[in-house]
């Protein structure tokens, strides 16, 4: 069958041609619809309060229970509100704020995916502002003494956007096969259709004539014994 297909190919090669053009600007306007995507991600950590900590404290050693406030902050940025104030940053962003799993403790991580690698940074810095501003502000509604205020602290921020063009990738590979498997039934159903005329007009040119038997001659009469000599027998 794909030598059969190979075949018609080569006798219609203007079909392989229009074929290759026409697949060749599909697959561009799949990459054009789907562009490749910029992923940029950060975490930032939640510090315990100064009472928490003591005089002489280390910090670090009194993060247990802080992942219910780092979980109401990611609730926030659930919000339209949140949304609507990213939005007006990049309308192109998405964005997933949660707490990090592969940690165990109060880290909340940013993940943002934009169509450039510069709009996925800002919208990543300006959420990561944003996390100890609302960190800040939540305290403040519950009027939290000044050593009971949690703070937060960036653990990275990426600086440079990854590109992802595995979605951009499938969709111009899905064209390129539709494009070709397009060019080959039409190449192939054309040069059927084509030969099946090609060999019906050679069969009507080399079919021999049928006979029809002798001419008539208008006029005379339709009979056995047309145009032949009539014998006749005298009486005695």
């Amino acid at each position: 069958m794909v030598l059969d297909v190979l075949k018609a190919l080569a006798r219609r090669w203007y079909v392989l041609v229009a074929g290759v053009l026409l697949t060749a600007g599909i697959a561009y306007g799949a990459y054009v619809a789907s562009p490749p995507e910029y992923n940029a991600r950060g975490l930032v950590l939640l510090l315990p309060s100064e009472a928490a900590v003591g005089v002489g404290g280390n910090p670090f050693l009194t993060l247990s229970g802080l992942e219910q406030p780092a979980g109401i902050v990611v609730a926030y940025f659930g919000s339209t509100t949140a949304q609507a104030e990213v939005a007006e940053q990049s309308p192109t962003a998405e964005y997933v704020v949660g707490i990090d799993d592969s940690t165990r403790g109060p880290v909340i991580a940013i993940d943002v995916t934009d169509h450039s690698a510069a709009a996925a940074l800002s919208t990543l810095n300006f959420i990561a502002e944003r996390i100890p501003a609302e960190l800040e502000r939540l305290q403040q509604d519950v009027d939290a003494p000044a050593q009971a205020v949690i703070t937060s602290m960036p653990l990275t921020i990426d600086e440079k956007a990854k590109s992802d063009i595995s979605g951009t990738l499938r969709l111009v590979i899905a064209a390129l096969a539709a494009g070709v498997v397009a060019t080959g039934f039409v190449a192939f159903a054309l040069d059927g259709v084509l030969l099946r005329r090609s060999q019906s007009r050679r069969s009507e040119r080399t079919e021999p004539a049928k006979w029809r038997g002798p001419a008539e001659v208008p006029g005379e009469p339709k009979n056995a014994t047309a145009g032949r000599p009539v014998r006749a027998r005298a009486r005695s």
